[in-house]
């Protein structure tokens, strides 16, 4: 007499297509981040709303305290807030360009050479700083009034909480490209540096550099996600993989947690993440996967016994 819980050959297909598509999910965006040398997990980090977006922002990288001058940080009654900040910049790339020259002990002729690629990017900052001043100075105000409105009552209606994302997107999105350029400036003027003195001498002698939070974060999430697809794929520690990326996909949704007026739906992530639940109470890693050689390999065929009612061949 089947138990009444046992399921069919047409369940157990469906489970198994099911977790061949997650799997391949996961797997496809690994390597779509590890194909692309400029991904990073910035631009979703820092859009992390709620309780928890403290903890999410601390690994990001504060270009020179960008971030905390667009949030209106130390600017108040200051009339021209990148001025101080730009002065910050060229103060620390002075202090880089002191310690590349010593590190690589650079002759007069490139010491030269260092201070006029410096001299030529302190420049090209003020050109920028010039020509954003004052959509920067917007840029805060307007900041400045999306989060005033959350206090008030009636951020918790509907329209006003879909305004509120409107305008985070928009300031985020505005935010982004400003720190790309700056962050692409910065690394060429890096760039000149290592010219200076060649691939051989810099691969004899690294030039230090503070590691970032970030990249420590890339590449967990490049490689975990990349690990999670595979093992799905293949039917082999399912249930670890199915918990694993559960947990991943839980962390994606207290990102955007519903209840905060300005957060980006999860309904996808929602989904996906229970579904690897629902995976992980099965032993689908049995019946189309590695696991099934594994466990007859370790634990013999009774471990299989009355798990569905498939026939035996």
């Amino acid at each position: 007499m089947p138990h009444r819980f046992s399921i069919g050959v047409a369940t157990v297909v469906m489970l198994v297509l099911l977790r061949v598509n997650i799997g391949w999910h996961f797997f496809s965006e690994g390597v779509k981040h590890y194909a692309d040398p400029q991904w990073t997990s910035e631009p979703v980090l820092r859009a992390a709303r709620g309780p928890l977006a403290p903890m999410y922002h601390a690994y990001l990288s504060d270009f020179h305290g960008f971030e905390r001058l667009l949030h209106g940080d130390g600017v108040a009654g200051d009339s021209h807030p990148l001025e101080n900040w730009n002065k910050t910049v060229q103060k620390d790339w002075d202090a880089e360009r002191q310690e590349f020259g010593r590190h690589f002990s650079l002759s007069e002729e490139q010491q030269h050479q260092a201070n006029q690629a410096l001299e030529d990017y302190k420049t090209k900052l003020n050109s920028w700083v010039a020509a954003n001043e004052e959509a920067v100075a917007t840029h805060i105000h307007q900041w400045q009034r999306k989060e005033a409105g959350r206090q008030v009552p009636s951020s918790d209606m509907p329209f006003q909480k879909k305004r509120t994302a409107e305008r985070q997107g928009q300031l985020t999105g505005e935010a982004n490209g400003w720190s790309a350029e700056l962050k692409t400036m910065e690394r060429k003027f890096e760039d000149s540096l290592n010219d200076l003195v060649g691939e051989e001498a810099r691969t004899e002698r690294p030039f230090p550099r503070r590691p970032k939070s970030i990249e420590a974060v890339d590449v967990a999430m490049t490689y975990g996600i990349l690990a999670i697809g595979g093992l799905l794929l293949l039917g082999l520690f399912t249930r670890l993989a199915c918990v694993a990326g559960a947990l991943f996909l839980a962390s994606v949704v207290m990102m955007q947690p519903f209840w905060v007026s300005d957060a980006v739906p999860t309904y996808n992530q929602w989904v996906e993440m229970f579904a690897l639940l629902t995976l992980a109470t099965t032993p689908v890693g049995r019946w189309a996967g590695l696991d099934f050689f594994l466990t007859n390999l370790f634990w013999g065929s009774s471990s299989t016994k009355g798990q569905t009612d498939v026939p035996k061949t």
